[in-house]
């Protein structure tokens, strides 16, 4: 079953100002969404309803020099398996995302 992979507008805005190792990344994490919303590294974000995943050096076959420009982000995402839906909520620096969640 694939799922349908939506990103909101600011997600958008945010992809473009990442370095092109992070978007690489980024979309191939997204990509891979669509087959598996639940990956081995996402979890579920305390106290609310959202994922994340971050960068697994195995799980995403990364290169030591893109896990290093890579392994302080994180993708936050809203799965709906009742619609067959995933929505990309947000993708920042570790030390950014969890409080950009605070605003959803």
């Amino acid at each position: 079953m694939m799922y349908k992979i939506e990103l909101r507008p600011g997600v958008v805005r945010q992809v473009k100002k990442l370095p092109e190792e992070v978007r690489d990344w980024f979309f191939e994490v997204t990509e891979n969404l669509a087959s598996n919303p639940t990956p081995k590294n996402s979890r579920t974000v305390t106290n609310s309803p959202y994922m994340r995943i971050k960068p697994d050096r195995h799980i995403d076959n990364l290169e030591t020099k893109q896990y290093k420009a890579v392994q302080n982000y994180r993708i936050v995402y809203l799965l709906h398996e009742e619609s067959i839906e995933v929505i990309v909520i947000s993708i920042a620096h570790r030390k950014e995302i969890y409080k950009r969640l605070a605003k959803f």
